[in-house]
């Protein structure tokens, strides 16, 4: 997973985005053909390594992404989230994936 930060309205992941709304996560795949498209204002980022972080740092990355931002990382982690639509509930769902993961 990688952010990426636009030069211009662009759709990413069949969504258009704009580039005030700075860096956002998108697809290892999305963020080379943006780049290769000459679409981004630098290069990708990497993603943060979920399991560096402990649970409120977690929470408060989590916190600054958008609803729809929390969607493409719930789709990349394998999240269940069983009909939940409001994004506390989203990231808590998140978090407790990952802690499932940990305890694994």
């Amino acid at each position: 997973m990688k952010f990426v930060k636009l030069a211009q309205p662009t759709v990413v992941d069949g969504v258009l985005r704009q580039p005030i709304e700075g860096e956002i996560p998108t697809s290892d795949k999305e963020a080379i053909r943006l780049f290769d498209n000459n679409l981004l204002d630098g290069e990708p980022s990497d993603f943060p390594d979920s399991d560096d972080n402990d649970d409120a740092d977690d929470a408060a990355d989590l916190k600054k992404l958008s609803v729809p931002d929390l969607h493409i990382l719930v789709e990349k982690e394998s999240v269940a989230l069983s009909g939940v639509t409001k994004k506390d509930a989203i990231i808590a769902a998140i978090i407790e994936h990952r802690a499932g993961k940990a305890d694994a």
